[in-house]
């Protein structure tokens, strides 16, 4: 049985044995059973991405309520600069790994990137980077996503071959050879973006 965000019970066993402390400050979080309200110590599910897909076991993490609570829909970047994150020492360094991969491969290079419209394929609406383009540091990063998705992606037919997708911040991703691409997702019919 799945949680309220579609996490399998699987899934959020294993998130919760890897993130024992707090994501972002590293505090030791406690379970309060029976006890109401709320306490700034106490484990939450948090998701990187406010985009969703929020059911994504690779954009999930858990934190403590405070930071929970203090980062609300900020991306991860922009929330680093606020005064609770200055006053506790929490940015893109001192993170859990989990979150830095996200910082790393979402919200620094794909974000930046400078997404081309495929014409060709006018049909099949979508957008790509190519790796041959980018500057070294950049190239270093696209194949560090690739392997990334190649791990963290779910496979999907398309026509007749299996291709690795993820997803993330409205977009499908998926690689192929030197070429990274991009989609938005649609929802019955409806763009989700």
């Amino acid at each position: 049985m799945s949680n309220k965000y579609g996490i399998s019970k699987k899934d959020e066993e294993n998130i919760r044995a890897r993130d024992k402390t707090c994501v972002y400050c590293h505090k030791e979080m406690k379970k309060y059973l029976g006890v109401k309200g709320t306490r700034m110590d106490t484990a939450t599910i948090e998701h990187l991405s406010n985009e969703g897909p929020f059911n994504k076991k690779s954009l999930i993490v858990i934190c403590c309520s405070a930071c929970n609570s203090s980062r609300r829909n900020k991306k991860l970047l922009d929330w680093f600069k606020i005064p609770y994150c200055i006053e506790r020492n929490i940015n893109k360094n001192t993170v859990a790994e989990s979150v830095w991969e996200y910082i790393r491969y979402v919200e620094n290079f794909i974000d930046q990137c400078s997404w081309k419209f495929a014409k060709t394929m006018a049909d099949i609406p979508h957008s790509y980077v190519v790796r041959d383009y980018l500057s070294e540091n950049d190239k270093k990063i696209f194949d560090e996503f690739k392997m990334f998705i190649r791990k963290n992606g779910y496979p999907e037919k398309f026509f007749s071959k299996e291709y690795i997708y993820y997803d993330v911040g409205g977009y499908k991703y998926w690689v192929l050879g030197n070429i990274l691409n991009r989609a938005e997702i649609k929802v019955k019919g409806i763009i989700t973006e």
